[in-house]
């Protein structure tokens, strides 16, 4: 019976391969499957990374990232100057870069684009990515307190008109404050708060990007009642479904987004404005969500999809992965007498790609005095998270849960992903229940009596159910907690994350640009991706030394400290450094170049199925 479900699923979404062309339907030139709807492709706003991937193909940086390399070059700004003191970058745009309406790219596109990610009102999650900038924190936190000062006046002294004359006076105190400036249309100058060795890096991130100035204003809204912007949610929405009033989104990059049906499909197609649009190795991406790995499986052996990436499949991407290894070893292997492979006449694998991935998988703890419900929370300390850290059993979770071997992690930063950043091993924690009963008990809670509260959400439709599962067993075992698990979407698990509507939540976090910042910015007090509202001054003021310190090695031993001093307050459970299975041919699907870091050109990727042209 359940395979029923599945193959109901892919008959229902044959008619989601097709998209007009012309007087005939065709299928689009790469298809792949996700299985989540995505939460946002707002590039301001975003964070996760089925978002990312998505929105990475609709806009173009000013800088790039070159693969497989993995080093920056061009992107809208064909060239760059830096100065002495390495605290100002002179960006010189390209006079062809446009958007797909045709208008030209400027500097002021940027300019817009990164105002109003530093605006509060749209609470950005990346917002603090900006801060290197001059001024911009200064801004943030201006923009915030006249924000308060606003709400607290009587309703009668509130109006549009107030609300807009703060607007104003907002963005002047913008354009005399932020370290950005723009002498001609084709010109950025961005000066620094500090010199910081991996800018170039941060501006290939998607934050950073530019968006349609005219067409975001048109969809933004003032609240009188606060004084705040209001973007509309759907200012993003596909060309098919624009009309007068709600505009296409605008974009600079190599695709345009055709169509979008909720929890169906997402289309993309070349954008004919983009300078390389002749160059592409392929002119339309459809992205089919199919929460079902079974169902994602079934569809890429029947060729109706020619890729899945970061593949599960509930068990049936670890059981691929070790017939792949089990394959490669027996072809080492040869008949006595003929000399003949073993594995010759065995079933191929060579279409599972694993990925050794820059990130971690990990259980994040809300770290508020009060549960969203105001009940006080046990996690509130430090010994009670540390307990239930010590009492995760990480070996028994990647070898007879996921199956994929991947390697246990002790801390945040996976270990070895950077170059010249040595993790703190000795800082983290592994099983030890034995020691788990003792901090337990001396935090109040011994055998687990007194702790209520807790619950583990994760997101369905992948192997998160079986990890959750795992992990209250071994808490009831050996600490004597009862700790249910609860499964939501995707999209409640971000909403719970951001309200802090959890106690215990299944997370992941993959870095984002090269240097050690990405992963450990998050858990200061201030940053948008800070959901478990970890606060520690002394790991602030080590983070603070860092971001002025120029020597390399000083600056590394300052970030390494830090992140120590996090892992000892057990902020987070760390449990596997992530591995990731993409499926394709790669005798069909070219130029797909997979990296640790999820770096992508979907534009180069060129797709050969033998069909007649």
């Amino acid at each position: 019976m359940r395979w029923l479900i599945p193959i109901l699923i892919v008959d229902a979404l044959l008619i989601a391969y097709l998209f007009t062309g012309g007087a005939e339907e065709k299928r689009a030139d790469l298809v792949f499957a996700s299985s989540s709807e995505h939460n946002s492709l707002d590039p301001q706003q975003l964070s996760w990374s089925h978002d990312i991937r998505i929105v990475e193909n609709l806009f173009e940086p000013l800088v790039k990232i070159k693969i497989p390399e993995l080093t920056p070059e061009p992107g809208v700004a064909e060239s760059w100057t830096i100065s002495e003191d390495g605290k100002t970058y002179t960006f010189k745009l390209r006079k062809d870069a446009k958007w797909s309406n045709g208008d030209l790219v400027k500097a002021s596109d940027f300019v817009y684009a990164w105002r109003r990610a530093l605006l509060p009102d749209l609470a950005a999650d990346y917002t603090q990515l900006l801060w290197v900038i001059k001024g911009a924190e200064a801004f943030f936190n201006w923009r915030t307190a006249e924000l308060e000062t606003y709400a607290k006046l009587p309703a009668k002294e509130k109006s549009e008109e107030r609300a807009a004359a703060l607007m104003k006076k907002t963005y002047a105190h913008f354009s005399e404050t932020v370290g950005l400036a723009t002498p001609d249309d084709f010109t950025l100058v961005v000066t620094l708060e500090r010199p910081v060795p991996y800018l170039l890096e941060l501006a290939a991130f998607i934050t950073w990007v530019p968006v349609h100035a005219n067409t975001c204003d048109a969809q933004t809204l003032m609240d009188p009642e606060s004084g705040r912007l209001i973007q509309d949610p759907y200012w993003t929405r596909p060309a098919e479904s624009a009309t007068d009033e709600k505009p296409a989104l605008v974009c600079n990059g190599p695709y345009v987004l055709q169509r979008r049906r909720f929890r169906r499909d997402l289309l993309l197609v070349a954008n004919k404005q983009f300078r390389d649009y002749a160059l592409m190795g392929n002119k339309s991406v459809l992205e089919v969500i199919v929460p079902d790995g079974q169902a994602q499986y079934l569809m890429f052996t029947r060729g109706e999809v020619d890729w899945i990436p970061s593949f599960t499949g509930g068990q049936m991407g670890p059981e691929l992965l070790r017939q792949k290894i089990a394959l490669e070893r027996l072809k080492e292997f040869r008949m006595p007498f003929t000399g003949e492979a073993i594995a010759a006449e065995l079933p191929s694998r060579d279409f599972v790609h694993p990925v050794p991935s820059a990130g971690t998988y990990y259980y994040m703890f809300n770290c508020n005095e009060k549960l969203i419900d105001g009940t006080p929370n046990p996690l509130h300390d430090p010994r009670v998270r540390l307990a239930l850290s010590l009492a995760i059993d990480r070996d028994r979770i990647v070898n007879a849960v996921t199956r994929l071997g991947q390697p246990v992690a002790a801390t945040f930063v996976p270990v070895g992903s950077l170059p010249n950043y040595d993790a703190p091993k000795e800082a983290g924690v592994l099983f030890d229940p034995a020691r788990a009963r003792k901090v337990l008990a001396e935090a109040g809670y011994p055998g687990g009596k007194g702790i209520k509260g807790l619950t583990i959400i994760y997101n369905t439709g992948s192997e998160h159910e079986n990890t959750a599962q795992s992990i209250a067993y071994t808490w009831k075992h050996e600490l004597g907690i009862d700790v249910p698990i609860k499964g939501v979407e995707t999209t409640a698990l971000g909403d719970a994350h951001k309200k802090q509507d959890y106690s215990i939540a299944r997370a992941g976090w993959n870095g984002d640009y090269l240097d050690p910042t990405t992963f450990l910015d998050k858990f200061l007090k201030d940053n948008g991706n800070n959901d478990s509202k970890y606060n520690n001054p002394k790991f602030e003021s080590l983070m603070k030394e860092a971001a002025t310190q120029l020597d390399p090695k000083k600056r590394m031993a300052l970030l390494r400290e830090a992140e120590t001093i996090m892992l000892q307050d057990a902020a987070i459970a760390p449990i596997y450094q992530s591995v990731t299975i993409d499926l394709y041919d790669s005798a069909k699907v070219k130029n797909m170049h997979l990296n640790p870091w999820g770096f992508r050109r979907t534009e180069n990727v060129v797709v050969d199925r033998g069909e007649k042209k």
